[in-house]
């Protein structure tokens, strides 16, 4: 069975360059919010400065990163390794940017007390829409089983088990062609290419 670029995890050096990707992205994004403000809207910002250098600032930071949160979920899953990684690195930004503007906004705009309670709302709800998104329960369940760990309680797993020894969670059974061992998660038997319809 050919190896998904999904399942590839991602190397060490991978992650840091991710992590620059992501750090240029937010300081491109802070210095044209500035330069909007400072220098091709002045005139404009200074009719009421207070406000319409916050409407540039956090308009910029919601437009990049909603973009961003979109066109990388709307592509997840159409590239090849190298995109899927460029696209993993602004999905991070377009997040980190929108919990980063949205916390700001809000300590801003409100008072402390109602300005703590709305951020910790704002966090929760990013957590919620990140694990329904991203690490549902099919995804670990993927994950768990490739790196032979059993998808219930994380133990090690025999090869080519039918059950976890530690928990009995059925992790494999028989193809129903040929009778081949199959994983849960395979698309397809390894020993004569069947396709498996039922999961």
């Amino acid at each position: 069975m050919p190896i998904q670029d999904d399942d590839i995890q991602i190397s060490k050096l991978e992650i840091i360059l991710m992590i620059g990707i992501i750090g240029c992205m937010l300081f491109a994004t802070w210095e044209l919010g500035h330069l909007m403000a400072d220098e091709w809207f002045v005139a404009w910002v200074a009719q009421n400065r207070f406000v319409n250098r916050r409407i540039i600032l956090y308009g910029i930071a919601f437009t990049m990163s909603i973009i961003s949160v979109i066109m990388t979920t709307s592509f997840t899953m159409k590239f090849g390794r190298f995109g899927n990684t460029i696209l993993r690195a602004f999905l991070w930004y377009g997040t980190l940017l929108l919990i980063s503007t949205i916390a700001i906004f809000v300590f801003d705009c409100l008072p402390e007390v109602f300005a703590g309670f709305i951020g910790a709302g704002v966090f929760i709800a990013a957590i919620y829409i990140l694990q329904r998104k991203y690490f549902t329960k099919d995804r670990v369940i993927r994950i768990r089983l490739n790196k032979g760990q059993c998808p219930t309680c994380g133990d090690s797993l025999q090869p080519q088990s039918f059950f976890c020894s530690s928990c009995g969670t059925e992790v494999g059974k028989k193809c129903p062609k040929c009778g081949g061992f199959i994983k849960l998660i395979d698309k397809y038997c390894s020993d004569c290419g069947n396709l498996l319809i039922e999961k």
